[in-house]
């Protein structure tokens, strides 16, 4: 069975095509620092995902959420002993 050529370039491209996936959005840190929601979405799929540490979203959701409990520590220091005073 021999199959015409435009096909077999069609088929080749349908499968190429098929292969590639669409690019989300990048977001910056600061994007995920004010979206507290949308850092713990990206950061549970990244959990998931195997090439997790090569996107930019996932490496910008996990450093948001390292400075939002760096924030929420110095917070909590501060709620308890005051703020520092080197007077």
């Amino acid at each position: 069975m021999h199959l015409p050529l435009p096909l077999i370039i069609t088929l080749a491209a349908s499968a190429f095509l098929a292969g590639c996936k669409e690019e989300a959005e990048n977001h910056t840190v600061d994007y995920f620092t004010a979206n507290p929601v949308e850092r713990a979405a990206m950061l549970e799929s990244c959990e998931v995902s195997d090439r997790a540490s090569e996107e930019a979203n996932c490496v910008n959701a996990d450093l948001a959420e390292q400075q939002a409990q760096r924030d929420q520590y110095r917070e909590g220091f501060q709620k308890t002993f005051g703020d520092p005073s080197f007077d």
